[in-house]
């Protein structure tokens, strides 16, 4: 019996001691790196391995929003918390302490790094935010470094986007970082929407839809040949094929660039419209200007949408199964999915049959990145921990947003899911965002152009391509002069 009673006891305290491990690991939320590690978790401990910082702190500043890198605790929002457990690794592994400056609005933090750096302060380690609202302005005043100075950051990783060296250089030399470290990289991306209940309305086939994009055959031509299975809608009241067309990102997904390079890597616009621009415009511009077969962006909010079509926002005709397209982003697929909408996911159209692959669009304005100021307190220490981030932003933000949000919790079907990976792995990128005007609130003249003749008016577009060009090549002439100055 006494041989019995001792097994028992035995038993008891294994439980017990099995459980407080369970409360005080990564079930009970302090998310501790745990002995049984991945492959990123490794790779930083190796990264620590070289490097002492015990008790130095960490300052990163950008925008407080949902996609500023640091949080404050756990909340229960996937992406938020992925966030937090992120830096609760890196303050375990390197025994740092994280340092948040929030700002209310993008530009707030370039001009405190701005005036930061020029005063000779070192108070910053990593700026974070837009690359349109926080990249252009830190790039154009010279107080950011060029991407190369930072001995561990190794671009060829997965978890940097590789075009920041090629469509976001700037005479050769990259001063951007982004990917999964920021989660608007799974945020920004173009895709389109298409409602389910509209396409068994009038018989479309959801499962040929993502046929013909898995054979290579989702062109513009096939989604106007597929729309017209919905009458035309004149008089407002029916549904309509096309919801909000996105103008100039057409241009990106056909496969074309707005951003050119000159020999010596500086970026300018085309002179003269490109031919591939006023053929794209002339293709689609008769549908999308068509108010019955479109819902005319010229009506985007307030009194005039409500008063053309009834809502007070464009969406809601979406919203209530009368447009069977939708051209937004992946962030937008995300907030559509909490609305009493069935839908699935589709890549921009192909502009013809000759277009080799489908390309996504990082849209302008919301991509974002982390930039580092010339004045900081220790080059290692920033250039180990923003490498160490990038690492574990592949384990934490990709898993939470990609694979738990946008996946998980976006999607009605598994074709929508492949959809997904299609569109990820065919995203592009344009400098555009950086120069394309003096103020960042605004698209400029040229993208306005664009976007304009691609929406609603093609008849002026040559003309008035030539004056708006010329203005957007004086601010791309102003952005190379500030990079040679920093070489200088």
């Amino acid at each position: 019996m006494k041989k019995y009673l001792a097994v028992l006891l035995s038993v008891i305290m294994i439980l017990a001691v099995l459980a407080s491990c369970s409360k005080s690991g990564n079930g009970g939320g302090s998310n501790k790196v745990t002995d049984l590690d991945d492959e990123y978790t490794t790779y930083v401990k190796e990264l620590a391995e070289d490097v002492n910082f015990d008790g130095m702190t960490f300052t990163l500043i950008g925008k407080d929003d949902g996609n500023f890198p640091i949080k404050d605790e756990e909340t229960g929002d996937i992406s938020s918390d992925a966030l937090y457990h992120r830096q609760r690794d890196l303050e375990d592994i390197f025994g740092i302490s994280w340092e948040p400056v929030k700002t209310e609005i993008g530009p707030d933090a370039a001009d405190q790094v701005i005036n930061e750096v020029m005063a000779g302060g070192d108070s910053y380690d990593l700026v974070h935010g837009s690359t349109q609202t926080v990249g252009q302005s830190v790039l154009n005043a010279g107080v950011i470094i060029n991407v190369s100075e930072l001995e561990h950051v190794d671009m060829d990783r997965e978890w940097w986007i590789e075009a920041m060296q090629t469509d976001y250089a700037i005479k050769g030399q990259t001063f951007f970082l982004t990917g999964p470290i920021v989660v608007s990289n799974y945020r920004d991306t173009t895709c389109v929407l298409f409602n389910k209940k509209v396409t068994e309305l009038y018989g479309i086939a959801d499962a040929d839809l993502y046929q013909t994009v898995k054979d290579g055959d989702w062109t513009f031509d096939k989604m106007f040949a597929v729309a017209s299975a919905i009458p035309e809608n004149p008089g407002g009241n029916g549904v309509w094929r096309y919801d909000e067309p996105a103008g100039y990102d057409f241009i990106l997904t056909s496969g074309y660039r707005i951003t050119k390079f000159d020999e010596d890597g500086a970026p300018y616009v085309e002179d003269k419209l490109p031919v591939e621009f006023s053929n794209l415009a002339d293709k689609l511009c008769p549908v999308f200007s068509d108010d019955s077969q479109t819902i005319n962006v010229k009506y985007r909010k307030g009194d005039e949408a409500e008063k053309k079509y009834g809502v007070e926002e464009l969406q809601t005709l979406f919203i209530d199964n009368r447009a069977l397209f939708r051209f937004t982003t992946t962030e937008g697929a995300l907030n559509m999915r909490k609305e009493d909408v069935v839908f699935g996911i589709l890549p921009y159209p192909k502009v013809d049959d000759t277009q080799k692959n489908y390309c996504s669009y990082a849209r302008m304005g919301m991509d974002s990145a982390v930039y580092v100021p010339r004045t900081i307190k220790s080059l290692e220490l920033t250039d180990v921990i923003t490498e160490a981030m990038g690492a574990l932003s592949q384990k934490y933000v990709k898993e939470a947003y990609y694979e738990k949000l946008l996946k998980g919790q976006s999607i009605f079907d598994a074709e929508s899911s492949e959809m997904l990976d299609l569109i990820f792995s065919t995203k592009v990128y344009d400098l555009i965002a950086l120069y394309s005007g003096a103020d960042y609130n605004q698209m400029g003249d040229y993208l306005t152009t664009l976007d304009n003749a691609i929406k609603y008016d093609n008849g002026n577009l040559a003309s008035g391509y030539a004056g708006s060009a010329v203005l957007t090549n004086v601010f791309a002439k102003q952005l190379v002069k500030a990079v040679e100055k920093m070489d200088s």
